[in-house]
């Protein structure tokens, strides 16, 4: 055999053993990655999560009476306390508010608290109740929250976003499954035809499978993990409305500020103000699910009962609606259609559009590809339109 072949078989050895080392240190990252989320578990949405880091009731309600009650907010440094269980006790929290905010992420900013005040027109004050992710699931918990507060609201404000008409898309709402339940059993829509699936369907399963590995759920675990349940609360002060604070802020009214770390990485977006992430949450050709619509609808109907109702869509950046090919594109037009159809046939307003030209906002006015700042939400009612 030649030197040439012995060293060729050599050098493939050292490849193939450096690429077994590499695949296996991927496996391994993924197995604790997966383990971490599974074991600490901060939005508690997996069978055996981390019961010393549950939070205890009686914190919740401290918390938000000090929120509610605060000059300027509290910050929060870290993920210690589950933002679904602040908003959920918050909703249960009797307030003067006149409006309840219902939402993802884009509606985080909508505020009576902030100078640049969001829907004043609609509401003279307000509860903003949105979560990160939020899915019709998690208005539909809220909900059931604020039905017990002694002082509730008088209008409810629902913000859609271009997946909330489609049910299954974040797992995080299942740590209030049985509220979840007791609320479907209210609006008389058959819980168990519509919960079923988040038990035994592939899409379900598949969502808590992707979620294991998911890399902001493993920053949350963490920070959860090294706080060790620290619940010390830190009130809010030295901040800018524009500009941020050392730490995202917690307002009293339940909006949010951003941090300056979040808005200078918002800053070095390209040009086109895309950054990738714009078709967040959507499935192309899944743009609304019938079953869902059906179910909104009958919840809206319930609400009417008790309470005004009012759908508010928020726009994206400006540029997204130039690359026409995005599914996220077709669908903020086809439920957009959809969402003044079911306006129309229970008698409700609607508020806003998810195009920014309709409502008059420019690319300045937007963190990134799907949040925009206060002055954005402030021309909202530009387009408002009663059925």
């Amino acid at each position: 055999m030649s030197n040439d072949i012995k060293n060729n078989l050599t050098d493939n050895k050292f490849f193939l053993l450096y690429l077994k080392i590499i695949i296996c240190f991927f496996f391994v990252l993924i197995l604790t990655v997966a383990f971490i989320n599974y074991k600490i578990d901060p939005e508690k949405i997996y069978p055996n999560y981390f019961k010393s880091i549950k939070s205890e009731e009686l914190s919740l309600i401290d918390f938000t009476e000090k929120l509610v009650q605060s000059d300027n907010g509290i910050v929060m440094k870290n993920y210690i306390w589950n933002e679904r269980d602040i908003f959920y006790t918050l909703a249960g929290y009797p307030t003067d508010a006149e409006c309840a905010v219902l939402g993802s992420s884009p509606a985080t900013q909508i505020s009576s608290f902030r100078p640049n005040k969001s829907l004043s027109k609609t509401c003279s004050s307000l509860i903003n109740l949105a979560v990160n992710g939020g899915a019709f699931e998690d208005y539909i918990v809220m909900t059931e929250s604020i039905l017990q507060n002694k002082n509730p609201p008088k209008t409810i404000i629902i913000s859609i976003t271009p997946w909330t008409l489609n049910f299954n898309r974040d797992p995080r709402w299942l740590q209030y499954k049985e509220n979840f339940t007791t609320m479907m059993n209210k609006i008389q829509y058959n819980p168990y035809s519509v919960s079923k699936r988040f038990d035994k369907t592939d899409s379900y399963n598949i969502a808590l499978f992707k979620n294991l590995i998911n890399l902001e759920y493993f920053m949350s675990s963490m920070d959860l993990l090294i706080s060790k349940n620290d619940r010390s609360i830190e009130f809010a002060n030295d901040f800018n409305y524009n500009l941020g604070s050392s730490h995202r802020v917690l307002l009293p009214d339940g909006s949010r500020i951003n941090s300056n770390e979040y808005i200078k990485s918002s800053l070095k977006l390209k040009v086109d103000g895309i950054s990738g992430n714009q078709n967040y949450k959507i499935i192309p050709g899944k743009w609304y699910n019938q079953n869902t619509i059906e179910v909104f609808t009958q919840f809206v109907l319930y609400l009417k009962k008790n309470f005004k109702v009012a759908l508010v869509m928020i726009p994206y950046h400006p540029e997204v609606w130039n690359f026409s090919e995005q599914p996220v594109v077709t669908a903020m037009k086809i439920v957009e259609l959809k969402v003044h159809e079911i306006a129309k046939s229970v008698g409700i307003q609607v508020i806003g559009s998810f195009d920014p030209k309709k409502i008059n906002c420019t690319s300045e006015e937007f963190y990134d590809e799907m949040h925009p700042k206060d002055l954005c939400l402030t021309k909202l009612e530009n387009v408002h339109l009663s059925y």
